[in-house]
């Protein structure tokens, strides 16, 4: 008979060393698996609103992005053919055939429209934001040719610039007693008028966008009125107020130059109460064909278009085709703090 301390250790004891080590392993693993994963920008494909160095970010419990039907807008972490990663923006859904026409993303025979929230991620400015002098109540902006030139192209890259015909502009407008103060925007031919009741800073941006022309107001929450790199103000909602289609019967239909615009304070309830303040004028991302590529894609099965904000610096579905399902990893935002 063997001394009791040189056999081997009873089944129960051993069950109980697993039943610590999972209760210690487990707990741990799983709380790694659930804190958000980060990610670095690498180049200017995703700019104005990402840069490189920024870091963006997924939500808690990132593998359940493996579960989750991406959204059109959405900004993946996607595999790329090469083997490489890369962040790009989901424009085109399975089961659609999208297009790029007059620089504009099509679904169907449809222009797939911006929100106000991706228009302020993908916008670029067009010249510095102005500020208007005290008693000055009316900005405007005759019809401009507005080309689509990129300050962070890479140097010595050579291209012919195109017009852009989808522009806009974004203003505060300041309320600093209880009353009414109405506000009138104007697009090329149209109007519209918000009464702002609310004493507060108010965004107001128009424009045309996507074959509409659209409008939306909304009071910025304290803090910076403009919300870093965007040349929308902070809090950009998810809907337009006001969108219409941009008549094809219009003179000036087929022109290549962005709309006049203008922003007019009409009347306040109290004299001197309310006051326009600064005032950035924005051009919409212009989409271009790949050089050696298509323009037109049919989203057959789970298949993709992935595209960066930024089509000049960009290399995505335009250059490589549409990606399946199985390529998009994880779903972000940012930029993050870090």
């Amino acid at each position: 008979m063997e001394p009791r301390d040189a056999r081997a250790p009873p089944a129960r004891l051993t069950r109980r060393i697993l039943l610590v080590v999972a209760l210690v392993v487990l707990p741990v693993t799983g709380a790694l698996s659930a804190r958000p994963r980060r990610y670095e920008v690498d180049g200017h494909s995703m700019g104005p609103a990402l840069r490189p160095g920024d870091l963006v970010a997924t939500g808690w419990f990132p593998f359940r992005d493996h579960w989750h039907r991406p959204g059109r807008f959405e900004r993946w972490v996607v595999a790329l053919p090469d083997g490489t990663a890369g962040l790009k923006r989901i424009v085109g859904l399975p089961g659609e055939t999208v297009a790029v026409i007059d620089g504009d993303l099509h679904a169907g025979a449809d222009a797939v429209l911006k929100p106000p929230a991706i228009l302020a991620e993908v916008a670029s400015p067009v010249g510095p934001r102005r500020r208007l002098g005290a008693g000055e109540t009316v900005w405007s902006l005759p019809a401009t040719p507005i080309l689509d030139d990129d300050p962070d192209e890479p140097d010595g890259q050579t291209r012919v610039l195109l017009p852009v015909r989808d522009a806009g502009f974004a203003g505060i407008v300041h309320v600093g007693a209880i009353g009414t103060a109405r506000v009138r925007a104007r697009v090329g031919p149209f109007t519209v008028t918000w009464r702002l009741e609310s004493v507060g800073r108010h965004a107001v941006v128009a424009g045309r966008l996507d074959g509409h022309v659209v409008a939306a107001a909304w009071l910025v929450p304290p803090g910076d009125a403009w919300d870093g790199r965007s040349c929308l103000p902070a809090a950009a909602p998810a809907r337009w107020d006001v969108t219409r289609p941009w008549p094809r019967s219009l003179p000036d239909a087929d022109s290549m130059a962005a709309p006049s615009l203008g922003l007019d304070l009409v009347a306040t309830d109290v004299a001197g109460a309310a006051a326009i303040g600064d005032v950035a004028v924005w051009r919409d991302v212009l989409y271009r064909p790949a050089v050696a590529g298509g323009a037109r894609w049919s989203l057959d099965g789970d298949a993709h278009l992935a595209l960066g904000d930024r089509p000049v610096t960009s290399r995505d579905s335009r250059h490589f085709g549409p990606l399946p399902r199985a390529a998009l990893r994880h779903r972000v935002h940012g930029p993050v703090s870090p």
